[in-house]
């Protein structure tokens, strides 16, 4: 995998140096501030925070996890045993927060979750974060919030763009490869883009403060099993020939070579490996904006295969004796239909219809073991109204449906056979009303003022109310929804022509939150098994700043400060704390712009402790890191971003057991033609 991406990466190279012969006589005259620290500075009305593609290159960001790290109120957290990258936003776990890309929701049918280090982004146009009050036209399952990925089209009759991206580990080895392109071409009747991203990771290395704990397989400098591959390319055909239409056809293919899963450093460690990770995705969308009307339609086909197994012991691996194997075979298919109608002045009316069929199956031991098909539908209705040309009233509705349509499990029918009712499963149908509202206030020239309330759902996932885990968990298909109400009061503006501010305070209550609790194997009595069910009530508040101050024009201040509380209200299973959520998160910058060709970017970053077990008896130290981004604009199209993260060494963890990268040495180079 790695001689591919070196010989891609020295032929960029070599056509970086005959590019840029190029006449400096077109370079550009003015400066760019774009902040690292992404804010949502658009004059136009939308949900939450933008983060452009400017932004997206500050930091020389790869994938997901790269891109939303530093945006307010998001915490990363490791994947564990899976080795899936998740996130948080505001305390509400990657599973509420659906990642939607160009319409649909990619996050796995049967759990919920998707690995944001696995989704590359040198393709985006945008990405879009949504806390909370979210827009109810996305469908369903967006308790927490959205994240938003639109795929950028072409623009020019010809175009393309490079990127090459070599990391270092902190001895100077090579850690990874990253090769990216893209090509398109856009004429007066039909467009076509087509890129290609290939990430290859060698390994990553450990701090040198990291110590080895006594009976873990991992010592000091590489990661084991760090190694690992991502491809997607991505291929988008289309027309917008007929006035107002835009009509396009697009297709996605990403697979991941993950092999065996990075261990955890303790003695208690676990051997998983994913065979092979593949999503295939085929679309086909058309929007219709004209006289006053807009219309959104799409309808798509996504397949996901996946191979999962777990090793009692290294010696198991290297004799390929598995003692769990989860071989899945997915599929999601849907239709999503938005419309818009501006029918009086400053009113506009909403409306989206989205259908979506997961099919699930896995199987075990060569045997089908588990089959599950069910629809998910959801309506949405919005209205809007401008008064004044300051004051903004929003109100929206809809619900959201979950139905159940076959069901087939292996352990379920032998439990049926000797009679063990607590394995048995009689799959339900749900039905869950949504609602929100909101007062925009604008005042000044560019400040503005919100109050919002939105009340969202979530349905269970598959695996929350059919999974076994291999035995150790009895199913739950009684699994009740769980429900956020969500309020939040906030002001966005710029003062003095020199400061933005963006700042938040907010509050959610969320009943009927999904738990753990311990009962005993109605298979084997004598041993406890885990037991889904909703046991909990808890507050999520907090307070939320982000300041961007430009003081000169050479140089530009910013900073994001996160405070996030939360409380358990009640719990049946002594819940106590939360898992992974800090109560204090902080990035500040300050970019200079000595001259037109160079800037340079000091960043920090403070995460406060997390407890790790929901007894609040263990938890991961604070951690306190510094970066360092340059950029070299050689000419309007080229340029070299050199990057050093955690420049001091620091060893750190975003999960227990799971200590992340040393010191990490970054040269980009990138261009566009």
């Amino acid at each position: 995998m790695l001689k591919f991406s070196r010989t891609v990466y020295i032929l960029l190279c070599a056509f970086f140096l005959f590019y840029n012969s190029k006449s400096y006589a077109e370079e550009k005259t003015e400066i760019t501030t774009d902040e690292i620290v992404v804010t949502d500075k658009k004059e136009k009305k939308q949900y939450g925070t933008e983060i452009t593609r400017e932004e997206i290159d500050r930091t020389n960001a790869k994938n997901l996890w790269d891109v939303i790290r530093y945006i307010p109120g998001v915490t990363l957290t490791d994947g564990g045993t899976r080795g899936d990258a998740s996130f948080s936003i505001r305390g509400f776990s990657s599973s509420t927060i659906p990642v939607i890309v160009d319409g649909i929701s990619i996050t796995n049918p049967f759990n919920g979750y998707g690995d944001s280090s696995g989704i590359l982004t040198d393709d985006l146009e945008n990405v879009v974060i949504q806390k909370g009050f979210s827009s109810m036209l996305n469908g369903a399952n967006g308790m927490g919030g959205a994240v938003i990925l639109v795929t950028a089209k072409p623009e020019k009759l010809f175009e393309g763009k490079f990127k090459t991206t070599l990391e270092l580990d902190s001895l100077f080895n090579t850690a990874a490869v990253t090769p990216s392109f893209s090509l398109g071409s856009k004429s007066s009747k039909f467009y076509i883009k087509t890129s290609l991203q290939y990430k290859d990771m060698d390994h990553f290395r450990l701090s040198d403060k990291y110590e080895p704990v006594e009976g873990s397989i991992q010592g000091k400098g590489n990661r084991l099993f760090s190694e690992r591959s991502d491809l997607k390319s991505t291929t988008i055909i289309g027309t917008d020939y007929f006035d107002g239409l835009d009509i396009w056809a697009n297709y996605v293919y990403v697979d991941s070579d993950r092999g065996l899963n990075i261990p955890e450093t303790t003695p208690l460690y676990d051997i998983t490996e994913w065979g092979y990770w593949k999503r295939h995705s085929i679309s086909l969308h058309a929007k219709y904006n004209k006289n006053n009307v807009f219309v959104d339609a799409l309808a798509y086909y996504d397949k996901y295969d996946n191979l999962f197994n777990k090793y009692a012991s290294l010696a198991h691996y290297e004799h390929n004796r598995p003692y769990a194997v989860s071989l899945y075979d997915e599929y999601a298919a849907g239709l999503n239909i938005k419309g818009e109608y501006n029918f009086l002045k400053n009113q506009y009316i909403r409306a989206a219809f989205s259908f979506r069929e997961d099919d699930h199956k896995d199987y075990y031991d060569g045997y089908d073991n588990l089959y599950i098909k069910e629809d998910k539908l959801s309506i949405g209705l919005e209205y809007s109204i401008v008064l004044f040309d300051k004051l903004t009233f929003l109100v929206s509705g809809g619900f959201d449906s979950l139905i159940a349509r076959d069901y087939k499990s292996r352990n379920d029918e032998f439990a049926s056979i000797i009679g063990v009712s607590e394995y048995q499963v009689n799959p339900k149908d749900m039905w869950l009303l949504a609602a929100q509202a909101g007062v925009m206030y604008e005042f000044m020239d560019n400040n503005e003022l919100h109050l919002t309330y939105a009340r969202r759902n979530q349905f269970p996932t598959m695996s929350d109310r059919y999974s076994t885990r291999f035995s150790e968990t009895l199913p739950n298909p009684n699994l009740k929804p769980e429900v956020a109400d969500h309020v939040e009061l906030g002001y966005k503006g710029v003062l003095f022509d020199m400061l933005y501010i963006d700042t938040a305070l907010y509050y959610s209550y969320v009943s009927d939150k999904m738990g753990i609790i311990y009962v005993p194997d109605p298979f084997v009595p004598y041993k406890g098994v885990e037991f889904i069910t909703n046991v909990d009530a808890v507050s999520l508040y907090g307070y939320e700043l982000a300041l961007v101050l430009f003081p000169w024009e050479y140089t530009e201040i910013g900073s994001n400060m996160s405070v996030n509380e939360y409380y358990v209200h009640k719990s049946v299973s002594s819940y106590k704390e939360l898992t992974y959520s800090p109560e204090l998160t902080i990035n500040s910058y300050v970019k200079i712009i000595p001259c037109r060709y160079f800037s340079i970017t000091p960043l920090v970053e403070y995460v406060s402790k997390r407890y790790t077990d929901l007894s609040g008896i263990n938890w991961l130290d604070p951690y306190f890191l510094v970066h360092l981004y340059m950029t070299f604009n050689i000419n309007d199209t080229m340029k070299i971003d050199f990057a050093v993260t955690n420049i001091t060494d620091e060893n750190y963890s975003y999960r227990y057991g799971y200590p992340m990268a040393g010191r990490t040495y970054s040269i980009a180079f990138s261009g566009e033609f």
